[in-house]
Parts: C-alpha cells; sequence; structure tokens
C-alpha cells in the first residue's frame, strides 16, 4: 500500500467513524419504525442510535477500544481507493489506530437519515495530529475535513461501512501533500 494510500484509509476511519450527537437534520425519514430494504427488516430509528453511539463513544470519548462492541464479526470497512479492512477485530484495531492518532478527534453530525438496515452520515471531522498514522508522521497540526460515510446494518450491529472521506483535506493539513489547486 503506497504512502497516500495508507494515509487516506486513516483519514476515512477517522471520519467514518468520528461523530458527535449534533444533528443539524434527520427529516430525511417518512417512517422512522420499519422499512424494507435489502430483504431486511429494521428500525430506522434504532440503527441511527447504533451509528451515532459507536461515532460517540468510540471516536468522539477515544474508546477505540469499545468499537467490537458495536461491530459484527464479519464487519468490512471500505475506503474506496483505499481498500477494504475485514473483520471486526481488525476494524476496531484501525479505531484505536485513529482516536490515538487523532486524540481530540471530534466528528460533528450535519445530517442522518437512513432506509431499512442503512443510515447516512453528512459530518466534518477536525482533531490534532500528534501521532504517526498509516503512514504519516505526527505533524502537530490541526486537522479537517468532510465526510459522508453509509452504514449497513445487521441485528442491531454495524456490518459494514463504505467511507466517503475529503482525503486531501487531511493531506493537506498534515502537510503531507498540497494539491494544485489549494492556495
Amino acid at each position: 500500500m503506497k504512502k497516500w494510500q495508507r494515509v487516506a484509509l486513516a483519514t476515512a476511519v477517522a471520519v467514518a467513524t468520528a461523530g458527535g450527537v449534533t444533528i443539524a437534520s434527520s427529516a430525511a425519514n417518512a417512517d422512522e419504525n420499519t422499512a424494507w430494504h435489502h430483504g431486511h427488516t429494521g428500525s430506522v430509528a434504532a440503527n441511527k442510535r447504533v451509528v451515532l453511539a459507536f461515532m460517540q463513544d468510540v471516536l468522539d470519548n477515544h474508546r477505540g477500544d469499545h468499537a467490537a462492541r458495536y461491530l459484527t464479526p464479519s464487519m468490512s470497512w471500505h475506503g474506496g481507493t483505499v481498500g477494504t479492512v475485514a473483520g471486526r477485530d481488525s476494524v476496531a484495531g484501525l479505531m484505536t489506530t485513529v482516536v490515538t492518532s487523532i486524540p481530540d478527534l471530534h466528528a460533528e453530525v450535519k445530517d442522518i437519515f437512513g432506509e431499512g438496515n442503512e443510515v447516512v452520515v453528512r459530518l466534518v471531522v477536525s482533531g490534532t495530529q500528534k501521532g504517526p498514522l498509516l503512514g504519516v508522521p505526527a505533524s502537530g497540526r490541526p486537522v479537517r475535513w468532510d465526510a459522508i460515510d453509509l452504514y449497513h446494518l445487521q441485528n442491531g450491529r454495524i456490518s459494514e461501512e463504505w467511507a466517503g472521506e475529503d482525503f486531501v483535506a487531511f493531506l493537506n493539513d498534515t502537510g503531507t501533500y498540497q494539491a494544485p489547486w489549494i492556495s
């Protein structure tokens, strides 16, 4: 894995799993009780609560050691071009690395909505990179990026996450890479 891919993976995990409980909008669900999706029935409201609890406990409270409590054994984290992290223990380890590297990490939830067993969260992540993160040495710099993450739940636990993170912002803030369009 290339250095920029490791950085992007760490950033995605930080954002994908980060989050506070400040919710700007959750009006996207007409039916908060039960909906059908991918052949499963589930409470949208309950699924949102699981995702928000995961984000608050693991990321905002910096408890990477609690991540496994929210994940299915076969959990997969999908980071697009950065790749996939498979298995509850591997994903929990990645979360621990993220909150250790950015010990003041905070993710402000801007929007959250769901349908059936899927929950989508739009958030802004911020903190200070004080430790090495997937090949990017500790910069001591503040970082901030936007993210949109989709969670799939099974039986009240997160089974998959698709992380859509602004990795260029993270790389720029750490001084690792500056895109030509950023001045």
